[in-house]
């Protein structure tokens, strides 16, 4: 059973917050940066360098940017 996008979305906010993203990587190693607006999804490219930064940014947080 497939569930509708807005519904998902609602759900998944009742329990985590409003932190739903998703970061699709292309093989080049670009990809997009997608956020929920309204029943669809805004997508912003990004470059390889701009990928790696928002993954380790997602995944470690600002923290991980930071010098010793």
């Amino acid at each position: 059973m497939h569930e509708p996008l807005p519904e998902a979305i609602a759900r998944h906010r009742r329990s985590f917050g409003d932190g739903v993203f998703a970061l699709i990587v292309m093989p080049d190693g670009s990809g997009f940066h997608c956020v929920p607006n309204g029943e669809a999804m805004d997508a912003e490219r990004l470059t390889r360098d701009e990928m790696a930064a928002a993954l380790v940014e997602k995944i470690y947080g600002l923290a991980a940017f930071r010098g010793n």
